[in-house]
Formats: structure tokens, C-alpha cells, sequence
């Protein structure tokens, strides 16, 4: 062959691959990506990837390998029907109208139990006009499946193909992901993977699976505690769920290696609010917000560990950053994908985390409405009707049924850890109007420093900020029952 016509051979050829690589990326469509999102009930910022002592989870650690984990996350506020309505509006609870827990359908009821005439809708629950992050991937073709439990409100502002209550069990979570799978058949899913522990009542987890139970001596007591024998058998049973949570995500992190997904699937795991104990769920504090976080799938960066203060209202426009769906203005917060991908290490514009808690069920009595504003560091708390009494819910102060026993060993601890027998009685009689922490040096909130003229700067700054956010996002009352009850039309 001449040169010449070697030459226009080689052209030839070099131009159909290069019209073959172009038709596939503008003339093929390519298939979505899949999404798992995996969120534990009441579980704090307690990993082995984060350094808590006592404790072995290494299947989320094993995510945080092959992709990020980030030790500012948290939830916006400390309830879980709020906290799950936040995640899937991307709002907050007083601007979405879900502010407390709500009573809605089991998953193993029927479809009308979810639909327009269903008789278990709470008055309380997102305004209808809001977009939720199930509906608008059901809308653009996804597979949507979620187990465990619903709680959010009302039920048909967020469908899904179908439901499972499968709860605890890591056998039974690989059968119903897998057959998740399988019945998305062409279509990409979405599996929001709910999973029970560590919910209360912790006997119900570690009587059927007490191989992971951890020895009491060995684990850590969180400083606003009470480190006693009755206290730490408690924390016990808290961490052997939290250990039992991480081998159900082992199950489904190995259907999708099994079914080759991983490299196709965004997952993202995390928590709907901090441990179940007082001062941490159902409450402003940081025990009650700051909650584990970790990303992985294509073109996350692996091994990551970031700082970035992240929120749960960033989840909804990051997963449909990724789905390529356009986020909805009513949405609060920002996409994540840039700091997933390496290109930025933070969110440039957030300077600040903000959370509330308004009550956490529907009684008058366990009103007690707070806001936040965090820094990184301060941690500011603004409680709004402060001189109100307040009453615990019953999973945290009662035995029978709830099987806590935390509440007895705190007050059985009077004299001994008389610090932490005070944290507990402010709760309900007497927290003072404003609260400053520096959570650098005082993890456990114990010391206020509101008097404190060393940082008279920092609370100015703090209050101003928050202020701010109140008007940004018309938190423009303080007593919970006037926020805005559901409305059809913005």
C-alpha cells in the first residue's frame, strides 16, 4: 500500500472511531446512576472510623475506604418524622410545616393506607406543595423501595414502588435489597434503606443478636453521662446495635458487589439524629444532631476524611445533582457533589450549621421549641420559650416497654455525678434562656459559657447569625403551634 493511501486509510479509520465515541456520548443515553441510601434510627456520630472506643463497625469503615467520610455532619433537628421529612424536602421543619413526630401507616399495610384516603394522616406534615426527592425520581423513571419504617408526613408526598418493614435482621436485608433489585429491572432505584437499630427498645436487638454485644468495660461514656455500672449496661446494648446496624449495611453493600452495582450506585449512609438518650434525642444539643456520615460510588473521593460542615438538607440536592434533575427552589440546601468529587473542600458559601427542635410528639407538654447556630467549634443554642416545663418523652426516662435505663441510673447517680444529675433536671425545669459551648474543649456541653466576657465576640456573632437565618427562612414564630399546618397551594 502506498503511502498515500495508507495515510487516508489510517483517516478513515481514525475518524469512524472518533464519530463511534461521539454518537455514544450524544446519541446513547446513558443509564442514571443508582442510589442507596442507607439511614439508621438514633444513632450518634459513633463509628470505629471515627475513633469510638469499644466499638468494631466494619462495614461502614469499609465505605469510608472507598469513599469519604465527614465529621461535621448533622441533622437539622432531633425527632425522626422532622428529621426524614428534612432529608427528602431538603428543608427545614419549620419551613416544610413537619416540625414534630407523626403518626403514619405501616410499610406492610396496603397501598390506600398511603394514598389520598388513607386514615392514618397526621394534620401535622410538609406543605403540599413541596417537591420530595421519592416523588421526583419516580417521576424521572426510578425504582423507589424503602424498608423498615415511613414516618413521614402526609404519606402520598412520598411514593415509592415498594415498601418492606424487614427492620434488624442483616439475612433479611440482603433478601429484600436483592429482590429490590431484581423487580427495578431496566429501571435505576432508589433504596432509601431504613434500618431499626439503635432505636430503643435496645433488648429487642440484642436479645436475638448478642454476638454483638460489646463488653460494658471497654466502651466510652459520653461526658454529659453519668459513668456508672447501670449506665454503661445501658451503653452497652446502645453500641452492640450500633455494631448490629453495621452488619445489616455489610448485607446490602454486598448485594449490590454481588449484582457488580457498586461501581454504577451513589450510596450514602448516615443517621436520622443522634444516640436515644436525654440531652441528645429530642433536643437542641449536639449529641442530638451530630451524626455519622459517609459517601461512596463513582467518582467519590476514596479515603477521604473531611471537616466541611455538611447538613441533612444537603442530601436531597446532591442525589439529584447526581440523577442530573433539576433541584427545586424551595430546597434549603446545597449539593455535596463538588466536595464528593475533590473540587472544593467545602461549601464556600456556608460559614455556619443551623438545626431546631420545635417537640417531639404531639402533647403540649413536650413542647420545646430551640434553635442552633455551629461554627465548627461554638455552638450556640437559643432556647425560645425558655421558662416553659418540659417532660421527656418516654423513651427516654421509662424501663418498661422502652427498656431504657439510663433516666434511673442518672438519678440514682445524684450524689456521685452530680453534674450530670443536673443536666438532666434542666431539661425539664430551668435551661436558661441562651446556651454557648465550645465543643472543642467541652464534647459534652457541661460548661455554658454565656457569662464568659472572653467570648462576647463570639455570641454576637452567633446571635446575629441566627437571627438572620430566622428571617431567611421565615422562622418567624417561637411557639411551635404557630407554624403553619399543611396547605395546598405555597
Amino acid at each position: 500500500m502506498k503511502t498515500a493511501q495508507k495515510n487516508l486509510y489510517l483517516l478513515v479509520i481514525a475518524a469512524i472511531c472518533f464519530s463511534c465515541k461521539n454518537f455514544k456520548k450524544y446519541f446513547v443515553k446513558e443509564k442514571p446512576l443508582n442510589i442507596v441510601f442507607i439511614l439508621t434510627d438514633d444513632q450518634g456520630a459513633h463509628l470505629s472510623a471515627l475513633g469510638t472506643k469499644g466499638i468494631l463497625t466494619p462495614n461502614v469503615d469499609g465505605l469510608v475506604k472507598k469513599g469519604m467520610l465527614f465529621t461535621n455532619s448533622f441533622a437539622v433537628v432531633s425527632s425522626c418524622s422532622p428529621s426524614r421529612s428534612s432529608i427528602m424536602t431538603g428543608m427545614y421543619p419549620h419551613a416544610n410545616g413537619h416540625w414534630r413526630n407523626t403518626i403514619t401507616p405501616h410499610l406492610n399495610e396496603q397501598d390506600s393506607a398511603f394514598g389520598r384516603q388513607s386514615k392514618t394522616v397526621d394534620k401535622v406534615g410538609i406543605h403540599e406543595y413541596i417537591k420530595t426527592l421519592p416523588e421526583l425520581l419516580q417521576k424521572h423513571g426510578y425504582f423507589t423501595g424503602i424498608t423498615q419504617k415511613f414516618h413521614m408526613s402526609p404519606p402520598w408526598k412520598f411514593p415509592y414502588s415498594e415498601r418492606n418493614p424487614v427492620s434488624n435482621n442483616p439475612d433479611e436485608f440482603k433478601k429484600v435489597i436483592s429482590q429490590y433489585i431484581t423487580n427495578a429491572g431496566n429501571k435505576p432505584f432508589f433504596i432509601q434503606a431504613n434500618i431499626a437499630p439503635p432505636h430503643r427498645n435496645f433488648n429487642h436487638h440484642m436479645d436475638e443478636f448478642s454476638e454483638f454485644l460489646p463488653n460494658p468495660k471497654t466502651i466510652e461514656v459520653p461526658k454529659y453521662l453519668a459513668d456508672t455500672p447501670l449506665m454503661r449496661e445501658d451503653l452497652a446494648k446502645y453500641y452492640g446495635s450500633v455494631q448490629l446496624a453495621d452488619a445489616c449495611v455489610g448485607s446490602i453493600i454486598s448485594v449490590l458487589k454481588e449484582r457488580n452495582l457498586l461501581e454504577h450506585t451513589i450510596i450514602i449512609f448516615t443517621a436520622d439524629q443522634g444516640e436515644p438518650y436525654h440531652r441528645a434525642k429530642a433536643s437542641p444539643y449536639y449529641a442530638g444532631l451530630h451524626v455519622p456520615f459517609v459517601a461512596s460510588g463513582p467518582g467519590i473521593v476514596k479515603n477521604k476524611i473531611s471537616n466541611a460542615l455538611i447538613s441533612h438538607i444537603d442530601i436531597m440536592p446532591t442525589l439529584l445533582d447526581y440523577a442530573k434533575i433539576s433541584i427545586p427552589e424551595s430546597v434549603q440546601g446545597y449539593s455535596l457533589k463538588p466536595i464528593f468529587t475533590g473540587k472544593q473542600k467545602k461549601i464556600a458559601i456556608r460559614k455556619y450549621i443551623f438545626g431546631e427542635h420545635n417537640s417531639h410528639g404531639p402533647i403540649r407538654a413536650e413542647h420545646y421549641p430551640s434553635r442552633v447556630v455551629f461554627d465548627g467549634r461554638f455552638y450556640y443554642i437559643k432556647n425560645l420559650i425558655h421558662e416553659k416545663s418540659y417532660k421527656l418523652p418516654a423513651d427516654l426516662m421509662v424501663k418498661k416497654g422502652w427498656g431504657n435505663q439510663s433516666y434511673q441510673a442518672t438519678l440514682d447517680a445524684k450524689k456521685s455525678h452530680p453534674v450530670q444529675y443536673h443536666l438532666l433536671k434542666q431539661l425539664e425545669s430551668g435551661r436558661p434562656k441562651e446556651e454557648l459551648y465550645d465543643v472543642n474543649t467541652d464534647s459534652g456541653q457541661i460548661h455554658n459559657l454565656m457569662d464568659n466576657p472572653k467570648f462576647k465576640g463570639k455570641l454576637q456573632e452567633l446571635r446575629t447569625a441566627l437571627n438572620n437565618w430566622r428571617i431567611e427562612t421565615d422562622d418567624l414564630v417561637d411557639d411551635p403551634l404557630s407554624i403553619k399546618s399543611r396547605q395546598l397551594n405555597k
